[in-house]
């Protein structure tokens, strides 16, 4: 695959990348790529911006809770109250303002897609649901209905996101 858009992944320092996100959070990065590219070919989106936005949707998870407090504090990006409550997903907030400040990302579907990708939002477009679906079925995760989710999302997109948002909404919050 060529990429050659703003924005795109072949503009992406990936040594930082690397050193933001550790050996085990790479790895599974990578594993939420290859997910994402494969959905995202499924349903004809732009790979170059699902790429990005997979390759950068975890950068602030190694931060701390006032690390990422301070991230958002001074961004436009702030939590919403279920954000808020729930420290483990402030990173996606903080994803999309580093995603921005560290590697320039400024299209709204890769924001967009790093902000969301770990409670989902009713709004969200396809590359935010691709990368929020990715995450969820990565290759290194598993638990119990897992894999009937991983059938479904490749047969009926639209149904496995329902699956997923209500297995996050029942086990997760």
């Amino acid at each position: 695959m060529t990429l050659n858009k703003e924005n795109s992944a072949s503009n992406l320092d990936l040594e930082k990348l690397k050193a933001l996100l550790g050996d085990e959070r790479y790895q599974h990065t990578k594993l939420v790529l290859e997910s994402a590219l494969k959905l995202a070919d499924q349903l004809n989106l732009d790979l170059n911006k699902v790429e990005t936005a997979a390759l950068l949707h975890d950068i602030a998870k190694s931060k701390s809770s006032v690390e990422l407090k301070k991230i958002l504090n001074k961004s436009k990006w702030k939590p919403d109250q279920l954000e808020a409550e729930i420290l483990p997903v402030l990173h996606a907030p903080a994803g999309a303002v580093l995603a921005e400040e560290i590697f320039g990302v400024n299209d709204p579907e890769i924001l967009e897609a790093i902000r969301f990708h770990t409670l989902g939002h009713p709004e969200m477009g396809k590359i935010a649901q691709v990368i929020y679906a990715a995450d969820f079925i990565s290759e290194d995760r598993d638990f119990e209905g897992l894999d009937e989710i991983r059938i479904e999302i490749e047969s009926d997109f639209e149904l496995g996101l329902y699956l997923i948002t209500t297995h996050i909404m029942k086990y997760q919050l």
